[in-house]
């Protein structure tokens, strides 16, 4: 009698935990015996380690958003695939050390927090991650606008592979992300007839380009929009460092403007002569003389390093 209680006790165990393809809602509260997601997360393009959009690494409260699928069915990420109500999770690195958390934490003590991923106690799991978190989604794509380049971090966009084949026996998860859009840098200096103090209402823009796209959580595929226009690149006050966070585009002629805003100089144009690839960071030393622009040490790197080649614009 002992052994068939035991037995009962154990095909119920399991019958509470594991995820089931019925798609029924998940107690919140988790069972006893359910193992947590660890959450850890790298940035990197290609393998190689490399800077976010404000050249640093994690900020301080980055947030991702996580979802937990089935394995091994082919569906991708489907609403029908979600694993035990992991749809979109928030998880938040609050030491900017790239170890995450459930973004919500609760009141009082035993309380359960919504946001963390239990693993299933039978079967494997896979996982989709990525940066910045929001809500609502839309068919599991994310809308993109780089149309106000005035906060650089708030318009970069990562993804990470899907992670595959994890049970609760190997609950850490590390997250590759990589940038999905391209990054342009200028480092301007004043040359012949100018000084710095010309720079100071400098303005720079890029024309023709695509400032919204939607980005497929599913297979990593991101869309374009129909519509172009001219973007003005986010540049300090001093004029020294322009820069612009733009979506990848194939088209290798696109035309930048430097306006020196001061009622006199007509303002002088280049045509960069590169596409733009996902996650590709292109810097130019760029110096303005009273008579032409002169651009130089052109390189193209990871988030990868490219070299441009000198340019001079009329």
């Amino acid at each position: 009698m002992v052994k068939k209680k035991l037995v009962l006790y154990v095909a119920l165990a399991a019958l509470w935990g594991a995820c089931g393809n019925d798609n029924e809602s998940q107690p919140t509260a988790a069972p006893d015996g359910r193992t947590a997601l660890t959450v850890k997360g790298e940035i990197g393009t290609k393998g190689a380690s490399v800077s976010r959009a404000i050249d640093t690494d994690w900020g301080s409260n980055d947030k991702i958003g996580i979802f937990m699928v089935y394995s091994g069915n082919g569906v991708g990420l489907t609403l029908e695939n979600i694993c035990d109500g992991a749809d979109n999770k928030c998880y938040i690195t609050p030491n900017d050390n790239g170890k995450f958390e459930p973004s919500v934490t609760p009141e009082e003590p035993g309380e359960v927090n919504t946001n963390r991923i239990y693993f299933p106690i039978i079967g494997t799991v896979d996982f989709y991650a990525y940066y910045p978190f929001v809500t609502p989604l839309t068919d599991y794509t994310c809308s993109l606008n780089i149309a106000d380049q005035s906060n650089q971090e708030a318009i970069d966009f990562m993804y990470a592979d899907k992670a595959e084949g994890y049970t609760k026996n190997n609950p850490v998860v590390s997250f590759n992300f990589s940038h999905q859009l391209s990054k342009l840098v200028l480092t301007i200096t004043p040359g012949d007839g100018l000084t710095a103090a010309d720079l100071e209402n400098l303005s720079v823009t890029v024309g023709g380009q695509h400032t919204t796209a939607t980005f497929n959580l599913s297979d990593g595929t991101l869309t374009a929009g129909a519509e172009t226009t001219d973007i003005t690149l986010l540049t300090t006050k001093s004029g020294a460092l322009c820069e612009a966070i733009l979506l990848p585009d194939a088209t290798t002629s696109r035309t930048l403007t430097f306006d020196l805003n001061n009622d006199n100089d007509l303002p002088f144009t280049w045509e960069m002569d590169k596409a733009l690839a996902a996650g590709s960071k292109y810097t130019y030393d760029v110096k303005l003389h009273r008579t032409k622009i002169e651009i130089t040490g052109a390189t193209i790197t990871e988030w990868t390093p490219v070299n441009g080649g000198g340019v001079d614009a009329h």
